[in-house]
């Protein structure tokens, strides 16, 4: 039997209406997808697996001991005792450079740790500098930076640009703290006050906060400790061994985990883009994992100074 006209339109209109539907659907998907930001790299990830790395740098050999996921175990040479590891990404493919600072000279020099290629090797700093490179514009890639206590100064030296600058913020006695407070993927300038146990935070998008958390004796350990694009403010407490987090998506948290003398390196070990609680005590790595639960490693001497605890003072 023939279908009538009316029919034929009724069935017309409706695949019009089921094509557009889908159209829709996919713009949508294309937009959120679009808009969501992806996760930001692991920090301490040298081969680019999503994971912070066992390793450590031996200031009495200059020598870099690592033991990833895709390569295993590895040395490299590069540094002398007096240099302060500083393994950032650098150039933004998201893993995380062999780096140092050299404070008699003030120079900095960056190796990729995936090729060993030298990718800078810059003279900016002086002595007292403490060094905090970090991604301040956005663009993904660390600059070179510095804070001095003397003037509460920071120092900023981007390598991509070749620009300079500097931003005054902080006291002597502050110790910098700086991190994506706000979520906007750009580090903001930022001190704890251990004399105040306050936190001062100059953030790139939401402006200044300042936030009491913590005593005198405290370490700040700022990172993303819940599964939103913010920095969460925290401190590992050694005389009593117990980590206090402000989470900013899950709010106050307290672990007890360690002992006075551990060094806190906490980084994201299991990939599922939250930090993980952890401390090193002489050479072996005890590891709270948000996924994965509790490990230990026993990886380094007493004297190593482990990557993830590179910033921490």
């Amino acid at each position: 039997m023939e279908e009538l006209p009316n029919q034929q339109e009724f069935k017309v209109n409706k695949m019009k209406k089921l094509f557009l539907t889908l159209l829709f659907l996919a713009c949508f998907h294309t937009l959120v997808v679009a808009d969501t930001p992806l996760p930001p790299p692991a920090q301490f990830d040298f081969d680019n697996d999503g994971r912070g790395d066992i390793s450590v740098f031996r200031p009495s050999e200059g020598i870099w001991y690592s033991d990833t996921f895709h390569w295993g175990f590895r040395s490299i040479q590069f540094g002398i005792s007096e240099d302060k590891p500083v393994p950032v990404d650098f150039d933004g493919n998201g893993s995380s450079e062999i780096a140092v600072f050299r404070p008699s000279t003030g120079a900095w020099y960056v190796q990729k740790a995936t090729t060993g290629e030298v990718i800078a090797a810059v003279a900016f700093g002086i002595s007292e500098d403490v060094p905090v490179p970090a991604g301040y514009t956005g663009d993904r890639k660390a600059e070179i930076a510095v804070f001095r206590p003397s003037n509460g100064t920071w120092y900023f030296y981007d390598l991509t640009t070749g620009q300079f600058s500097g931003f005054q913020f902080g006291t002597a006695g502050d110790i910098p703290v700086p991190a994506d407070y706000d979520g906007d993927r750009k580090t903001d300038v930022a001190v704890f006050r251990p004399s105040e146990g306050v936190w001062y935070l100059q953030q790139s998008r939401d402006g200044f906060a300042a936030v009491q958390f913590g005593l005198n004796g405290d370490k700040p350990v700022p990172a993303r400790y819940d599964l939103d694009a913010k920095a969460d403010i925290a401190v590992f407490r050694p005389s009593n061994g117990t980590w206090y987090l402000l989470k900013s998506e899950e709010g106050f948290a307290a672990m007890q985990f360690g002992i006075s003398t551990d060094k806190p390196v906490p980084t994201d070990y299991d990939g599922d883009t939250k930090t993980d609680i952890a401390v090193y005590r002489n050479g072996t790595w005890f590891v709270q994992r948000t996924s994965l639960g509790f490990a230990a490693f026993q990886f380094g001497l007493g004297t190593d100074i482990p990557a993830p605890n590179a910033f921490i003072r």
